[in-house]
C-alpha cells in the first residue's frame, strides 16, 4: 500500500465537538465508524447495486498533524475497517488519493496507466478520513463520496481517537519541551515569565529532580526558540524567563503558567505540557519517553568513602536507575534499598552502559547480616548482569563488585513488582511507538548500520499464581536488509511439561479460531506453525495475518509441575505495531503480508 497521510482539518471540524452514535466502539473507534458510515451509505445513496466498487483515499498533510507511518496506519486501518463489511468491494490500490490527483492532471502516462485508469474509473465509492490532532487525542472525520450512479455525500464525525490507537511518539524529552517553548515565543511580546510545576495526574509531588530538570529543560528550548525566531523585537525585546512557582509574584496576572504532568507507563513516562496564559488559547505538547532519557537517581553508595547521606529508595514496578562508577581489581560499590512486600526484584547493569571490551561485572543481592541471596535469574547471554529474586518485604544491599584490573563505570538499575503480578520484559532496543497493548522498537549495528526491528506485547493475564516471575510475550522481528522471513515467538516453551497438549485461540469477535502453534526443535520458542513442501514445520504467515481479525490470543498448557497454565495477549495494536515494525526497517513487504492482506 502507497505510504498515506491524512487531510488537515478545516477549522469547523476542529473546533466541532465530537459526535456520538448508535453502536460508537471506544475500543474500536474507526471500525464502528465505518459501519455508521456504511450504514448512512445504504440509506443515501441507495438502492446500491452490490457489490460496490470502495477506494480509501488522503491527500498529504503537514507535518504537524502525523508522521508518515501515524497516516499510513490509520488510512490502513480504514481501509481494513470497510474490508470487513457486507455489500462492498475494495479497489485493489490501498490507497487511491494520490492516483486520483495524477490522473486529474494527465500524468498516468505509464506502461501501466492504462490498467490504473481503468480501475480509478470502476470506483463508485471514495472514503475520505480527515483528522485533526486537538490535545492528546484525534478527532476523525470519515466521508464518502459518490462517483458515476451515486451522488451523496454522507459523512460520520468528528469522533474521537485515542493516542494510542493513531500511534504514541517516544520522544527525547527535551524536543516536547522544543516544541512547546517555539510556539510560546511566537506569542509573546515584551517581558511575560513562565510559571512551571510538574507532578503526578493527582497532584501528587515528584522526585525533586525532575521539576529542576524539567526547569533546566524549558529554560534551554526557550534560549533555542529566541536564537532560531525568524525576526527579533527592536525597542519592547521578547523575553521569557523561566521560574518555579515559589519565585512567581502573587498579583502576577500576566504570565505563562506551564504545567507538566508525569504518568508513570511501563515502559517509560508519559510527558504533557499544557501551557496557558490570559485570554490566550494553550499551548500543548506531549509525548513518550523512555526511562533512559530521564536523569538517574542520585542514590549515595554506602561506605565511610560516601561524603553524602545514604539514600535507601523503596523499589517500584518503575525502574530506578543510578549512575555509578567501581574502582579495578577488588574494588566495589554497594548501595541500599526496600521493599514494601513481598515482591520479585530486578537487578541489572545493561552492557550497553559499561564502556570498554570487559561487560560482565559481578552483581549480588544481601540480606541482613550480609548474607548472599539467591537469585531466581535465567540465564540470558544478552543481559549477562541481570539478577532476580523473589525477597520478602525488608532491607537489602546491593554489591557491584569489579570485572576486570581497570575502574569501570556502569548504569545500575533496579525494579521491584508484588508478587501477584510480574515483571514486564524490557523492550529490544529503542522504542519507537506505542499502540494500545503492543510496542514497536528498533536495534541498530553501528558497524553496519543494519536495523532490526520489533513488534510486541506482553500478556495481559497468566496464571497460575507464582507460575513465573516475568509476564510472556509475543515477539517479531525481522532485519533491514533483504526479504527475510520474519522471526515470531509467542511463548517460552520451558515454563510447560514436554510433550503435554498445548493450545492456542484466538478470539475473533466470540468465535474462537484455533491456532496451529508448536515447539522450534532448538531453542526455546514456540511459534505458530504449519507442515511445510518437505515436510518440516514452518511459520504460518497465514495465521499470525490471522491476527487482524482477532481482539485476543489465548494460550493452554500444563506447567512443569502438572498445574494447568492459562495466557492472555491483546491483540489490540497489533496491527498498527508491525506495521511501524516493517515501515522502520523498510520492510514494506511485511506490512502488506501480515497487517493488510
Amino acid at each position: 500500500m502507497t505510504a498515506a497521510c491524512l487531510t488537515v482539518a478545516s477549522p469547523a471540524v476542529t473546533s466541532a465537538q465530537t459526535q456520538m452514535f448508535a453502536g460508537f466502539d471506544e475500543q474500536d473507534p474507526i471500525g464502528s465508524a465505518a459501519k455508521e458510515l456504511w450504514r448512512q451509505v445504504n440509506a443515501q445513496c441507495g438502492p446500491l447495486k452490490t457489490p460496490v466498487l470502495v477506494g480509501t483515499a488522503s491527500l498529504p498533510v503537514t507535518a504537524q498533524a502525523f508522521t508518515k507511518d501515524q497516516g499510513n496506519n490509520l488510512m490502513g486501518q480504514v481501509h481494513a475497517a470497510f474490508s470487513r463489511l457486507d455489500g462492498l468491494k475494495m479497489a485493489p490500490l490501498g490507497d487511491i488519493g494520490a492516483l486520483l490527483e495524477v490522473k486529474g492532471a494527465g500524468l498516468t502516462a505509464t506502461p501501466n496507466a492504462g490498467d490504473v485508469e481503468a480501475i480509478l474509473d470502476k470506483v463508485e465509492i471514495v472514503i475520505r478520513a480527515t483528522g485533526q490532532r486537538v490535545g492528546p487525542n484525534t478527532n476523525f472525520v470519515l466521508q464518502a463520496i459518490g462517483r458515476r450512479d451515486y451522488q451523496c455525500s454522507p459523512s460520520v464525525g468528528p469522533v474521537s481517537v485515542p493516542a494510542n490507537l493513531v500511534g504514541e511518539i517516544y520522544k527525547r524529552a527535551e524536543n516536547i519541551f522544543a516544541d512547546a517553548a517555539r510556539e510560546v515565543w511566537r506569542r509573546t511580546r515584551g517581558s511575560v515569565p513562565l510559571v512551571l510545576s510538574a507532578s503526578l495526574p493527582n497532584g501528587t509531588s515528584l522526585d525533586p529532580q525532575l521539576p529542576d530538570y524539567f526547569q533546566r529543560l524549558m529554560e534551554k528550548a526557550i534560549d533555542d526558540a529566541r536564537r532560531t525566531a525568524p525576526e527579533e523585537s527592536v525597542g519592547n525585546p521578547t523575553q521569557v524567563p523561566v521560574i518555579s512557582p515559589m519565585e512567581a509574584s502573587a498579583e502576577a496576572t500576566e504570565l505563562w503558567a506551564a504545567s507538566v504532568i508525569v504518568v508513570p507507563r511501563p515502559n517509560g513516562y508519559h510527558l504533557s505540557i499544557n501551557v496557558r496564559r490570559k485570554d490566550e488559547t494553550a499551548v500543548f505538547s506531549d509525548g513518550l519517553v523512555s526511562t533512559d532519557d530521564l536523569p538517574a537517581m542520585q542514590w549515595a553508595a554506602l561506605g565511610p568513602s560516601s561524603s553524602v547521606r545514604a539514600v535507601v529508595p523503596r523499589l517500584g514496578a518503575a525502574p530506578l536507575r543510578l549512575n555509578g562508577r567501581v574502582a579495578g581489581g577488588r574494588g566495589f560499590q554497594e548501595y541500599a534499598f526496600s521493599v514494601g512486600r513481598e515482591s520479585y526484584v530486578e537487578v541489572d547493569i545493561p552492557t550497553t552502559s559499561v564502556p570498554g571490551v570487559q561487560k560482565a561485572l559481578k552483581l549480588d543481592v544481601f540480606g541482613a547480616r550480609n548474607i548472599p541471596l539467591k537469585t531466581i535469574h535465567i540465564v540470558n547471554p544478552s543481559r549477562p548482569n541481570l539478577r532476580r529474586y523473589r525477597l520478602p518485604a525488608g532491607q537489602y544491599t546491593i554489591r557491584v563488585a569489579s570485572g576486570a584490573q581497570t575502574e569501570q563505570s556502569y548504569q545500575l538499575r533496579a525494579r521491584a513488582v508484588d508478587t501477584t503480578d510480574m515483571l514486564l520484559p524490557e523492550a529490544p532496543g529503542r522504542l519507537i511507538r506505542q499502540f494500545q497493548n503492543w510496542y514497536a522498537s528498533v536495534v541498530e549495528d553501528p558497524r553496519t548500520g543494519r536495523r532490526t526491528c520489533y513488534a510486541y506485547t506482553a500478556a495481559v493475564e497468566a496464571g497460575p499464581l507464582n507460575w513465573r516471575e516475568q509476564a510472556p510475550f509475543i515477539l517479531l522481528s525481522a532485519q533491514s536488509e533483504g526479504s527475510g522471513e520474519i522471526q515470531h515467538l509467542i511463548e517460552d516453551k520451558r515454563f510447560y511439561r514436554p510433550g503435554a497438549p498445548f493450545e492456542a485461540m484466538i478470539d475473533d469477535g466470540g468465535a474462537m479460531r484455533e491456532l496451529n502453534a508448536s515447539a522450534t526443535a532448538t531453542g526455546n520458542f514456540i511459534r505458530p506453525t504449519k507442515q511445510g513442501s518437505n515436510g518440516q514445520p514452518i511459520l504460518d504467515m497465514d495465521a499470525v495475518a490471522g491476527y487482524n481479525r482477532g481482539t485476543k490470543l489465548e494460550i493452554n498448557g500444563i506447567t512443569p509441575d502438572g498445574r494447568p497454565a492459562h495466557v492472555v495477549y491483546s491483540l489490540r495494536g497489533y496491527q498498527a505495531a508491525v506495521n511501524a515494525m516493517s515501515l522502520e526497517c523498510g520492510r514494506r513487504d511485511l506490512a502488506n503480508a501480515l497487517v493488510w492482506k
